[in-house]
């Protein structure tokens, strides 16, 4: 009898024995299928992230160059523009100088001959009449006249010194091609005719033009 029971015993170990053995197999082979399912499926796949990784990482790349050039861009856009405001400054402050001078000076008065020519006299702040203009056939060239003077009276070169036959002096204005533009009073000194010419680059560059 207890022969009979260690033999059913041993039978039921070996049972037991063999049943986790095939468990155990089993397991893996089932891990060796996983492994190779997931090596199979899931590798391409990592590898494709890995490729969208890594071109990512180069769009952002050169997204960042391209950032660094706007940068300097900007950078080279705001010392011009820092360029521009400072010239813009200036020139308004040039414009107002200009202005101020402008205010205190005299005017050119447009009148009309007996013949029907135009001519122009500069008339300074105290009313005196300081420079007389050409004969003009056209108003047109009688302001065009007034424009050649307003240009050149800033000019020294551009007044011409002479002596009359009767020993008076008197200057002519000429533009920049040589033509004379207006001519002087008679002068008893040429002091006094050096005051003149000083009163037409004062007054000259006036802007106020009258038409009698």
């Amino acid at each position: 009898m207890t022969q009979l029971f260690l033999q059913l015993a041993q039978t039921v170990t070996g049972n037991v024995i063999t049943i986790v053995a095939l468990e155990l197999a089993a397991a893996i082979i089932g891990f060796i299928i996983a492994w190779f399912y997931a090596r199979s499926v899931y590798t391409p796949v990592i590898k494709s992230l890995e490729t969208d990784k890594a071109n990512l990482n180069a769009q952002v790349a050169r997204l960042n160059g391209d950032i660094s050039g706007l940068n300097e861009k900007v950078s080279s856009l705001d010392e011009k523009i820092k360029g521009l405001e400072e010239q813009l400054a200036s020139k308004e402050k040039e414009l107002k100088a200009l202005s101020a001078e402008t205010v205190n000076v005299g005017k050119y008065v447009i009148s009309q001959s007996k013949s029907g020519e135009k001519y122009f006299n500069l008339i300074a702040t105290n009313g005196q009449v300081i420079l007389t203009s050409l004969m003009y056939p056209s108003l047109t060239d009688c302001t065009n006249g007034i424009a050649a003077a307003r240009e050149s009276c800033t000019d020294d070169n551009m007044f011409e010194r002479k002596t009359s036959a009767d020993n008076k002096n008197f200057f002519s204005l000429r533009s920049p091609n040589g033509q004379i533009i207006g001519k002087s009073e008679m002068y008893e000194s040429p002091a006094s005719m050096e005051k003149g010419i000083a009163s037409v680059k004062r007054n000259g560059i006036s802007i106020k033009v009258v038409e009698e």
